[in-house]
């Protein structure tokens, strides 16, 4: 494999450099042990001249991530604006994310200037900024190719205000154009709970659509000049730079007559996307696009072949939809912690929608100074937007709630597909490894002794019971500590949850009564009784740390 698709070791290469760099930067000792692990293993593993090659691509990686973040005041010159929201900007300046403050008022999205002001290096490996900049003054620049294209999109977002509503040109303006600033936040988690996110934001699926469409009417080179304008104009978001790479490589070798490799390509643009962005394999968006690709090319042909009683049309769909998930779920498992199997509805009867609406907003775009075909145009999406609307609603009465998936899972997970891969290869002593794995998994959601986590953090003061297969969240907090509750919440994945609750507040779990004691504000004392004559009672008045019980026959017991 190694001879045949050295791309996919080469991209690995480099990927665990960048990886080692950054963990380097957080704690020397396990960035070096997993650069020497991966050495090692390649050592006695491969070839030497193959060996060389991987330790280029290593140390590539390391130069491409540590070059990005060793970034001096001397170098800012002249930076852009690409992205301003209500609470912050980022700038741009020699490939570099940098945070603007200062005198900011004025600037607009796609402007370039020079400034005049302070530097301040304060580093955010996952968003890849390099520090913060204090403007003083500045001075705007020439008016160049993105900073039009910048314009270009406000000015299509100005004229959908004629004739839509704004919920629909949030949809369209995401969908056709990559921008989702106008996305509520009920919005983003529909569509994340019918698995169609990916959709409503610029992705692989949008260029695949606009490139075959401008490719049937114009030909092959406009087709690759007006995509990668659409990659530049919706913003250079990772999966569509990911799929113009890969569609160009694929006419490329049909034009040198060789054979395409999907998996080498997808290999070579998650090399070239690290290149330029090494930090961006910390980013979700990143590693849904690659995985979700990687899990299409390698188990699609097969999924369609088990669904081969279906109607072609909807095993395609389908099979997409499901090898899709293959390695994003676990990917999820340990960062985004929920699922639905909305998904496949969403992808079956909102995606066809959807690509419709690509379509006709493109066309949109060319059409802006011709008003009557515009507002032609803007009538037909208007409707694909109200059927959209429409759509969502009956599928949201059908779709499943979402699932917490956490670390467990995913580890079970990854159990699960390293020993299918193993008994591929003739190992068949890993057939009895996922059994186990979800044996564990099923025992680790069962509390023998009933466990009580008390938080008591500035604002908000909740206790967390669980028993058996139950969880209840009980917590008192502040309005503007939502976002901790959530990430509470998220934490321990309750099956209910009680807030604000009163004097003298009881609830049953099982056999055990919890109650509750609290002056309105602050939980005074909880006790739990077993039995009718039992009372277990401990006080956690002006607890200040996150404290730990385990009660173990009618004795309760205090851990950290």
């Amino acid at each position: 494999m190694a001879i045949n698709k050295p791309l996919l070791f080469y991209a690995v290469s480099f990927f665990i450099g960048c990886l080692s760099s950054f963990l380097f930067n957080i704690n020397p000792i396990i960035g070096a042990v997993i650069a020497a692990s991966f050495l090692c293993i390649i050592h006695f593993t491969e070839k030497t001249i193959f060996i060389v090659f991987l330790t280029c691509f290593l140390l590539c990686g390391i130069f491409s991530f540590n070059s990005y973040f060793n970034f001096c005041e001397k170098s800012i010159g002249q930076i852009r604006i690409v992205d301003k929201r209500e609470y912050y900007i980022i700038g741009k300046c020699k490939g570099r994310n940098i945070f603007l403050k200062g005198n900011t008022k004025e600037l607009e999205e796609g402007e370039k200037i020079k400034v005049q002001g302070k530097f301040q290096k304060d580093i955010i490996y996952e968003k890849g900024i390099v520090g913060t900049y204090y403007i003083k003054q500045y001075e705007s620049l020439k008016k160049d190719f993105i900073y039009r294209c910048y314009e270009l999109k406000s000015a299509i977002k100005k004229e959908l205000y004629k004739y839509l509503e704004e919920d629909k040109v949030a949809l369209v303006m995401s969908l056709c154009f990559g921008d989702t600033s106008l996305l509520s936040k009920e919005d983003k988690n529909v569509f994340t709970k019918l698995g169609v996110i990916h959709a409503v934001s610029v992705s692989g699926f949008h260029i695949a659509l606009i490139y075959k469409v401008v490719e049937c009417i114009a030909g092959l080179k406009l087709a690759l000049l007006l995509s990668l304008f659409y990659v530049i104009f919706t913003g250079l978001k990772y999966s569509a730079i990911r799929a113009f790479i890969m569609i160009v490589i694929l006419k490329l070798s049909k034009i040198v007559y060789k054979n395409y490799d999907g998996l080498s390509s997808l290999a070579l643009a998650f090399m070239v996307i690290l290149l330029f962005k090494p930090y961006a394999f910390m980013e979700i968006g990143f590693m849904l696009s690659f995985l979700s690709t990687l899990g299409i090319m390698l188990y699609n042909t097969r999924i369609k072949r088990v669904l081969y009683v279906l109607p072609s049309k909807l095993n395609e769909s389908l099979s997409i939809t499901l090898s899709a998930q293959i390695f994003t779920l676990p990917y999820i498992a340990f960062t985004l912690q929920n699922f639905s199997l909305g998904f496949i509805l969403g992808n079956l009867f909102l995606v066809p929608i959807y690509g419709a609406i690509v379509v006709i907003g493109n066309l949109a775009l060319l059409f802006i100074k011709i008003p009557f075909i515009f507002k032609l145009i803007s009538f037909v999406l208007k409707n694909l937007c109200i059927a959209v609307q429409g759509g969502i609603y009956v599928l949201l009465k059908f779709c499943p709630k979402m699932t917490y998936l956490g670390v467990r899972e995913g580890i079970c997970l990854t159990i699960i597909y390293f020993s299918y891969v193993m008994i591929k290869h003739g190992k068949h002593k890993f057939k009895y490894l996922p059994i186990m794995a979800v044996i564990t998994l099923i025992l680790s959601y069962f509390t023998i002794f009933p466990e009580i986590y008390l938080i008591n953090n500035t604002g908000i003061n909740a206790a967390i019971i669980k028993y058996n297969t139950h969880c209840l969240m009980i917590c008192n907090y502040d309005l503007e500590k939502g976002r901790e509750v959530i990430n509470i919440k998220e934490q321990f994945n309750p099956d209910k949850i009680v807030t604000n609750v009163n004097n003298d507040f009881k609830i049953k779990i099982n056999k055990i009564v919890i109650e509750l004691f609290n002056d309105g504000k602050k939980i005074d004392t909880l006790s739990i009784k077993k039995h009718k004559d039992k009372l277990i009672y401990y006080d956690i008045i002006d607890m200040k740390e996150r404290a730990y019980y385990k009660i173990m026959f009618d004795k309760v017991y205090k851990r950290r």
